[in-house]
């Protein structure tokens, strides 16, 4: 039966427990200890500076009544059904509760004032106080009851060591239990030794106006929490781009519009006033992440703008400055995790395993196996069936980047950037399954933009400057001419509509006549040239593109004489197509099927040109081999 003079302890402890039931209701378990317990602890009424300070100060008390878990509840309720059955029949119910709130309120201030955004929450701050306040009576020597003092004394002790062992279990609020202490001695000297706030109409008046304390305690934490706040908005918005189906200046036009952002968040970070200091690496870590996210947004909005994939290096050393920011250790994230998007049902194939390699190359791209002899190497990942996938680096002999690019079931598919043996930009554009796509740029020896080539359909030459910047074709139209080392024109002539159109010229370094060709729209028609030793040479578009010896008629026969597939596969047909590289000496290598029909009838197309005819390279002005690439359709 419930002890009448035990009334108010009573209320508390139903007050407790039906707070405990609320938010038990919707916890992943009755421990409470899951981050998202914690998170919906906090937003049922849980202390924190910048939440209570921040225009929400019913949390002080409100925080009184919240507990991380049944096993924090169970402690503070022992404690408090001990203290109260001792303390209360000696002051009464209503100077009990006074008493209660009035150290509940001061451990909550305590919590805002020396704590740096723990979240708190818990009746043992009020539970610290009401020990401090007997003790203080005690000592003070009001009650006479040391056989009392003795049981206070040793609950007192048990409650500290339980709680220390929470500490040690879970994130406690000390600074509230020490405010809550230090509330109650100073409660019981000012009633028992000064002989203040002994009426209970006192104690009230004093209740109602500590509460307004909160106005006067310092805003700091409040105003970093804000910026932080702003940092995860702009965030969780630039994030946000990338997940909507929007076009690439769509995004671009939402990137220029969250840079001022980026740009005030930074500004109010140095316009901080007082930074505690438990939060200054923090605050010099947010700094440097701001002016990082700034700069990236900056770097997208120049590729997508100027349609120049060299921007992307400048984004790699962005990403690796941000891999060089430590953790915050104060990460003020208080919402629930956004849910993620629907993963990929894991049913589906996740496709040959991958296996990264460094492959040797000679001065042809040709793999060899002698590292000492080798041009070039390349790392990446090749899966089972000897095709590259995904990043792949390629770099000079000694070690210097030679190209970045993406790979697809051995094609390229991706953003290609090419590099000089200087360390400058070659060129760079896009790939989808080897075929060049949008907007590529090349590059003179200097690093001075050379061209800008548009393919769609066919290829546009919207730009071409010399070495200096000057331009020579603009919008597609102009004369283009280029210079030999010594000072030659090395070749001239002119672009219409972004093509090559009419006579173009090309001269030895000695000034001397090289070659005379004759473009319409882009395709060479006709074209005579004349060596360093007078030979001369006739030649059309076919001269530049890699051609089998026996020629394309006898080549296709060979073809359909000599195709073989298992019985199992005569029904299927189909046409595979492969490109493969042609070397300056004929020979080929590197196949790599851009059209498949089945894995047999692939391996077949690959055998078929392999043991076929040899071929001849492309030939540049009629005469000069070069590396070609070769392709084949093989009809089944």
């Amino acid at each position: 039966m419930m002890n009448r003079n035990s009334l108010a302890t009573f209320i508390l402890l139903g007050l407790n427990v039906f707070a405990f039931v609320w938010t038990a209701l919707g916890s992943e378990s009755l421990m409470m200890n899951s981050q998202l317990d914690v998170l919906a602890i906090l937003h049922a009424g849980a202390n924190l500076n910048p939440f209570t300070l921040g225009g929400e100060p019913w949390r002080i008390i409100m925080s009184m009544f919240l507990h991380f878990g049944i096993f924090h509840l169970l402690v503070n309720m022992f404690a408090l059904y001990s203290m109260g059955r001792m303390l209360e029949p000696e002051v009464g119910p209503v100077r009990f509760l006074m008493v209660y709130f009035f150290c509940g309120i001061a451990s909550g201030l305590f919590s805002l004032l020396f704590n740096v955004y723990t979240i708190s929450a818990g009746a043992s701050g009020a539970l610290f106080g009401l020990y401090g306040y007997r003790l203080g009576a005690e000592l003070i020597g009001n009650f006479r009851d040391r056989k009392g003092l003795n049981a206070v004394v040793i609950n007192f002790i048990i409650f500290v060591v339980i709680n220390a062992f929470i500490t040690t279990q879970f994130s406690v609020d000390i600074a509230g239990h020490i405010g809550g202490c230090i509330a109650g001695l100073f409660l019981a000297v000012l009633q028992h030794k000064l002989g203040l706030l002994r009426r209970k109409r006192d104690l009230a008046i004093v209740l109602v106006l500590i509460p307004f304390s909160l106005f006067a305690l310092p805003k700091d934490q409040l105003y970093y929490y804000r910026i932080f706040q702003r940092v995860l908005k702009a965030e969780r918005y630039t994030n946000q781009l990338y997940r909507n189906k929007l076009t690439d200046f769509q995004i671009k036009d939402s990137l220029v519009a969250i840079v001022p952002e980026w740009d005030s968040i930074g500004r109010s970070l140095h316009a901080l006033q007082r930074i505690p200091s438990e939060l200054r690496a923090d605050t010099a870590n947010l700094a440097n992440y701001v002016k990082l996210r700034r700069l990236e947004a900056t770097f997208r909005i120049a590729l997508i703008e100027h349609e120049s994939y060299v921007y992307l290096d400048s984004l790699e050393i962005v990403d690796k400055e941000f891999d060089g920011i430590l953790p915050f250790q104060y990460s003020l994230n208080y919402s629930p995790p956004e849910a993620e998007a629907e993963e990929t049902k894991t049913t589906e194939d996740p496709g040959p395993a991958l296996e990264t390699r460094r492959v040797f190359y000679d001065a042809a791209w040709k793999e060899i196996e002698d590292p000492s002899a080798s041009v070039y190497y390349r790392i990446g990942s090749i899966d089972s069936l000897g095709r590259w996938q995904g990043q792949v680096y390629d770099y000079y002999r000694n070690g210097s980047i030679q190209m970045k690019g993406k790979y697809l079931d051995g094609m390229k598919n991706g953003v290609f950037l090419y590099y000089s043996e200087r360390g400058r930009y070659a060129s760079a554009g896009r790939y989808v399954k080897e075929d060049a796509v949008g907007k590529w740029e090349s590059y003179h020896w200097n690093g001075a933009l050379e061209t800008e080539v548009y393919y769609n359909n066919g290829a546009f030459t919207k730009s071409v400057m010399d070495s200096l910047g000057n331009a020579q074709v603009v919008n597609g139209k102009g004369k283009a001419v280029s210079w030999h080392p010594n000072g030659q024109i090395a070749e001239e002539g002119s672009y219409y509509d972004g093509r090559r159109e009419g006579d173009w010229f090309g001269f030895h370094e000695d000034g001397k006549p090289y070659y005379h060709e004759l473009y319409r729209d882009n395709r060479l028609v006709h074209g005579v040239s004349e060596d360093k030793d007078g030979k001369r040479y006739v030649y059309d578009q076919l001269s530049q593109y890699p051609f089998p010896v026996t020629g394309m008629k006898a080549f296709n026969e060979y073809l359909n004489k000599n195709r073989r597939v298992p019985d199992s596969l005569k029904n299927e047909s189909g046409i595979v197509k492969v490109i493969f590289n042609v070397g300056v000496d004929g020979s080929i290598w590197d196949f790599v099927v851009i059209k498949s029909l089945s894995l047999a009838h692939d391996q077949e197309a690959i055998r078929l040109i392999e043991k076929g005819p040899s071929w001849r390279p492309g030939l540049l002005h009629g005469h000069i081999k070069r590396p070609s690439q070769g392709y084949v359709e093989v009809i089944f």
